[in-house]
């Protein structure tokens, strides 16, 4: 209570009913609220943004100070703010060091708890027995089983920057299960991303999941640094695919527009040849020499037409590798060691998880499968089926325009349209043909969409690994965090957006919208370079002086002239 406030509550406890009795109160209340508080000190931001700043390890003073009115409604003076996140800095720069340190115990217990595991710490002998961190790599045997049993021949692989105290990158190789979920393989810190960084990577994978030269897997991924010459090399029989999404974004800086980037997207997911050509020919009245440029990437390694019908995974982008990278976005915020603990946990929670998650399918198919599986079915209805009296049956489909037809073969399970083959579900010719057969298309998915093929990939468990102060003391000797490298010019506070990402808030921006006249309502000029403004007779265009600055010099400052 104020001393100048008259508000006042007193209340004792009475000896004979054990019920308190208000005795005094005047209820009268003169004391405004006020925005500085005591108790609010360096202890107590200590406390509630640990975490804040722990993940932002490079907040200002001013940034902080900002969140603190936005949530408190609080001032709080600039040296107090000042000494909570030093405090938080120190302890955070310790336990880099001890995590640096413990680097070796924390492989040999990862091996002792998970057997089968493979965990490859890798550093730099900088003589007088000192040894700096250059990378580290894991595999669970859990994750190793689940994909050579209960998962298509497909890995996506990417890399992410860690955004806290530890620099560096992490490197990924995904997968996909009979849901059509991402399934992590391994992952990798290293310092740089290149070439010798990805083979390093790609070669542990390939003798984790024996993968030979690549002969019956697909590789996805962007164009990396480094990332193509090392599949080339460690990988040189697999079929390798590019993610279509950064190649919209690569092509669209020189072709902007959404019927541009509309028939981009049919011309990837086309799933035949003579499809391809159609989406091609549209494509091409948008632009003069548009098909030329967008052909300059290998149409082989980002249009499903030309996709290897083994696999059963028809994906044209790398989103299982992307959905892995902001799942962990978190993590990628802390000290090493407790980066990759909180990823196992969330690995260990997840299998878990998704085993329960089969008990609550309606039939033996996954749901992703059955919704595939459903649409086609619905398509199927218009189509007019003729049977040749063996396998074959002609699929006609009046619904367009053009009359289309598609041939399949009930003995093959193949359909001219390519899709059957690549989703391995049939599509809606094959269902078509089935229904006049009276045969159940269900039967004819393929067994990866299947739920015992799913609890495959999810059949063995990641053990539990418990904190660093109950490990083991070990003769390993310490390893030293790398040198932090800082880059030239400032730092970049914003991600470089894609041409194709737009700000999800804010005012929209009217880059590539052509300029319009308010005056005429004329294009490629405003109203005060309009040629119809009216002038005096005797005065010269708006853009005169401009024109004449400009006349006989190059590109600029102007030099003045010396006498």
């Amino acid at each position: 209570m104020h001393l100048k406030c008259p508000w006042i509550l007193a209340a004792s406890k009475d000896g004979r009913s054990n019920n308190f009795k208000v005795k005094r109160y005047c209820p009268v209340h003169k004391y405004y609220k006020t925005n500085k508080n005591k108790l609010c000190n360096s202890r107590y931001l200590e406390k509630h943004y640990r975490d804040k700043i722990v993940c932002q390890p490079n907040m200002k003073v001013w940034e902080l100070k900002k969140l603190i009115k936005d949530e408190l409604d609080m001032y709080v003076g600039r040296s107090t703010i000042h000494r909570a996140r030093e405090k938080i800095l120190k302890e955070i720069i310790s336990d880099v060091h001890a995590e640096f340190k413990r680097l070796y115990d924390y492989r040999d217990i990862l091996l002792q708890t998970n057997s089968g595991t493979t965990c490859v710490v890798k550093v730099e002998d900088q003589g007088e027995g000192k040894l700096v961190f250059n990378s580290f790599y894991v595999c669970f045997y859990a994750m190793k089983k689940g994909w050579s049993e209960g998962c298509r021949r497909i890995i996506g692989l990417d890399g992410c920057f860690l955004k806290g105290i530890c620099k560096g990158q992490l490197l990924v190789a995904v997968s996909k299960d009979g849901n059509n979920q991402m399934f992590p393989i391994a992952w990798a810190i290293v310092e740089v991303e290149n070439s010798f960084t990805w083979t390093w990577f790609l070669k542990c994978v390939t003798h984790d999941l024996e993968l030979q030269d690549g002969r019956d897997l697909t590789i996805m991924s962007d164009m990396k640094k480094g990332l193509l010459k090392a599949v080339s090399e460690v990988l040189p029989e697999s079929e390798h695919r590019w993610c279509a999404r950064h190649i919209l974004a690569n092509w669209s800086k020189d072709w902007r527009g959404l019927e541009r980037r509309n028939n981009f997207w049919r011309c990837a997911r086309a799933s035949c040849v003579a499809e391809l050509n159609f989406h091609l020919d549209s494509l091409n009245m948008l632009g003069n020499g548009i098909c030329e440029s967008l052909l300059r990437y290998n149409k082989e390694t980002w249009c499903r037409t030309y996709f290897n019908c083994d696999r059963k995974c028809d994906i044209i982008d790398n989103n299982m590798c992307e959905t892995f990278n902001a799942w962990i976005l978190a993590a990628r915020h802390k000290t090493i060691i407790t980066m990759l603990e909180e990823i196992i946990v969330k690995m260990m929670e997840r299998i878990g998880k998704l085993r329960e998650f089969a008990d609550t399918w309606i039939c033996d198919i996954s749901p992703i499968a059955m919704k595939v599986y459903q649409d086609n079915m619905a398509q199927s209805m218009r189509f007019t089926i003729k049977w040749n009296g063996e396998y074959g049956y002609e699929v006609e489909d009046t619904s367009l325009r053009v009359v289309l037809k598609y041939c399949v073969n009930m003995q093959a399970q193949t359909c001219t349209c390519r899709s059957w083959m690549l989703k391995g579900i049939p599509c809606a010719h094959a269902i078509a043909a089935m229904h006049f057969k009276n045969l159940d298309p269900i039967n004819y998915i393929s067994h990866w969409y299947h739920k015992s093929t799913y609890l495959k990939a999810y059949l063995t468990f990641i053990q539990p690994v418990s904190n660093m102060q109950m490990w083991p003391t070990s003769t390993n000797p310490p390893i030293e965090p790398p040198p932090i490298k800082k880059m030239p010019g400032r730092p970049k506070k914003k991600r470089r957006r894609e041409e194709t990402k737009h700000p999800t808030s804010g005012k929209l921006s009217r880059r590539g919208m052509e300029m319009t006249c308010s005056n005429c309502g004329g294009y490629g000029y405003n109203k005060r370079s309009c040629p119809k403004k009216a002038r005096p007779a005797d005065s010269t265009p708006a853009n005169a002086s401009y024109i004449q600055r400009c006349e006989g010099r190059g590109r600029g400052r102007r030099k003045r002239n010396c006498c």
